[in-house]
C-alpha cells in the first residue's frame, strides 16, 4: 500500500505539540516509518517524532533506560545491551528482520504496533520490562500491564523503555522458530528465572505467535518456584506451558505444531537458563 492520502508532515517540535498533533483525526506518528509504509490505513497526517530527545540507552539506576525512538541497531550496537543479562537482548534482535530493517526499525514502534508474532514482546514481558508514555502528562506502568490495559491501541506516545536492574544469579534466554533468519516466528518463547542458594525464587515464561500476541504463562512458571531447574520439573513446566498456551491456526502453522513448539522451546529455553545459572556460579 502507498501513502496516497497523506497531505500533510510535520517535525514536532515538542513532546506536549506531537501529542495534540496525534490526536487530530488522521494523525500518524513516524520515527522508522516501516509500519507507517506497509499499513497506512486512513492516515492523512504523519507526526515525525525523530527531532525530539527520544532517542539513547543510557543506565538508569542498575537498570537500563532506552528512548522509544532508539533503533535496533542502536540497542544491538550498545556495551550496555551487550552485557544485560549475559547479552539475551542482543541475541534476540539478530533473528529480527534484516539488518536494514533493524536500522530503521524502532523500539517504541515496535511495542505499540504490537504485531503478533513480536520478538521483542515476547523476551520483555519476561524481563520485567517497564515502559513510560505520554498522554498530556507522564507514566510509567508495567509492560505486562500496558498491553492488558490496551494502551497501545490508545492516543498516546510511548517515550522510554525501561529493565530493571538483575542480579548476577538471574539468567533470561529467548528461542524463536521461523522458517528462514529473516522471516517472523512461526512461534517464540521465552524465560527469565531469578535463583537464591540454587533455587528459583522468581520466575517468567511467556510464548507468542501463537499466532496471537505474546503473554506470560503464570502456571508454567509457577511449577518452577522453589525447585533447582531439575530436568523433570523442566519436563512439567514445559508440558504445562504446552497446556496453558493457546495456540491456534493460521497459514503459517497448525495449532498441533505450535504446541508441539510451545514445550520445545520452554524446555529448550530453562535448560539453556539452568546453564547459565551453573556457569555464574
Amino acid at each position: 500500500m502507498a501513502l496516497v492520502n497523506v497531505s500533510e508532515f510535520v517535525r514536532a517540535e515538542s513532546i506536549t505539540e506531537a501529542f495534540q498533533l496525534l490526536n487530530e483525526p488522521g494523525a500518524r506518528l513516524v520515527a522508522g516509518g516501516i509500519d507507517v509504509v506497509l499499513f497506512p490505513g486512513d492516515a492523512t497526517k504523519l507526526i515525525d517524532i525523530t527531532a525530539l530527545p527520544l532517542s539513547g540507552i543510557e543506565s538508569e539506576g542498575d537498570g537500563i533506560a532506552i528512548g522509544a525512538t532508539t533503533t535496533m541497531t542502536e540497542l544491538i550496537e550498545s556495551p550496555l545491551i551487550k552485557e544485560y543479562l549475559g547479552g539475551v537482548i542482543e541475541r534476540m534482535l539478530h533473528r529480527v528482520a534484516s539488518p536494514l530493517q533493524r536500522n530503521l526499525g524502532t523500539v517504541g514502534g515496535s511495542l505499540m504496533i504490537a504485531h503478533p508474532w513480536s520478538d521483542l514482546i515476547t523476551l520483555f514481558l519476561v524481563l520485567g520490562t517497564r515502559v513510560v508514555y505520554f498522554d498530556g502528562s507522564e507514566h510509567e506502568i508495567s509492560l505486562a500491564d500496558f498491553y492488558a490495559e490496551n494502551l497501545h491501541r490508545k492516543k498516546i506516545i510511548l517515550t522510554k523503555v525501561l529493565f530493571p536492574a538483575v542480579p548476577r544469579t538471574a539468567a533470561a534466554e529467548f528461542i524463536k522458530f521461523s522458517r528462514t533468519a529473516f522471516d517472523i516466528a512461526i512461534l517464540n518463547c521465552a524465560a527469565f528465572v531469578r535463583a537464591e542458594v540454587g533455587r528459583c525464587v522468581e520466575v517468567r515464561i511467556a510464548v507468542g505467535g501463537m499466532p496471537q500476541r505474546a503473554v506470560l504463562l503464570s502456571r508454567a512458571a509457577e511449577v518452577l518456584m522453589g525447585d533447582r531447574l531439575a530436568p523433570e520439573t523442566v519436563e512439567q513446566a514445559a508440558r504445562t506451558a504446552q497446556a496453558e498456551a493457546a495456540v491456534g491456526d493460521d497459514m503459517r502453522a497448525s495449532a498441533d505444531y505450535r504446541r508441539t513448539l510451545v514445550k520445545v522451546g520452554v524446555a529448550r529455553a530453562l535448560s539453556r537458563i539452568k546453564e547459565q545459572l551453573v556457569e555464574a556460579t
